[in-house]
């Protein structure tokens, strides 16, 4: 919208199951690229191809079943009342029975160590776990692509190791994993890729 370009001749294949961290200087267009994948933004010129779908002819809802993105602020995510209802809202929206979606949330609160705030409002919560809250409602869509923005802000060591546990568990089940990061050390320790912009 400010009229900068934000990409240029960029070229770049992930294989399904690999897991790449992108790392960069802020402006060097990591998040744009990223927001390519899932339909939240458009090429202008070229094409962006998740699997066999190219992503200028899917709708954000469509490619949903096959991208997870999570976004570096939860804030900017997280709507509903309780930490359950948001993690089952994607499941839902996909289609999947009542009885499936309830197994991914719990399959998905449990990965993220939420069980016991089930029931709490996620702004109740400290940002941090509003960043697991995310997470959760991400990983309970089960989608063969999970995006990571900035994972680690405002996560304790603590915290950056249970996230480094569950990309580990993404990777253990060939899922296709990327993270945009400054924190280095994060992307070199979790990831099989490190590319900069």
């Amino acid at each position: 919208p400010s009229g900068v370009l934000a990409l240029s001749d960029v070229s770049l294949i992930v294989e399904p199951g690999e897991s790449v961290a992108i790392v960069g200087e802020n402006g060097a267009g990591k998040t744009t690229l990223a927001r390519h994948l899932n339909g939240l933004l458009r090429p202008e010129t070229g094409a962006v191809w998740v699997g066999d779908w190219d992503t200028r002819q899917r709708s954000v809802a469509s490619l949903s079943h096959r991208v997870g993105y999570v976004f570096q602020n939860p804030d900017d995510q997280l709507f509903a009342r309780s930490v359950r209802d948001e993690v089952a809202f994607g499941p839902r929206n996909l289609g999947r029975t009542r009885e499936e979606a309830e197994s991914d949330v719990r399959s998905a609160l449990a990965r993220c160590g939420l069980q016991d705030a089930a029931d709490r409002h996620p702004y109740d919560l400290q940002a941090s776990e509003r960043k697991f809250v995310a997470i959760a409602a991400t990983l309970a869509m089960r989608t063969p692509v999970v995006i990571l923005d900035e994972p680690t802000t405002g996560l304790d060591a603590d915290g950056v190791e249970r996230l480094g546990a569950l990309v580990e568990g993404l990777k253990k089940e060939a899922r296709t994993v990327l993270t945009i990061t400054h924190d280095l050390d994060f992307g070199a320790d979790h990831f099989d890729r490190v590319i900069v912009m």
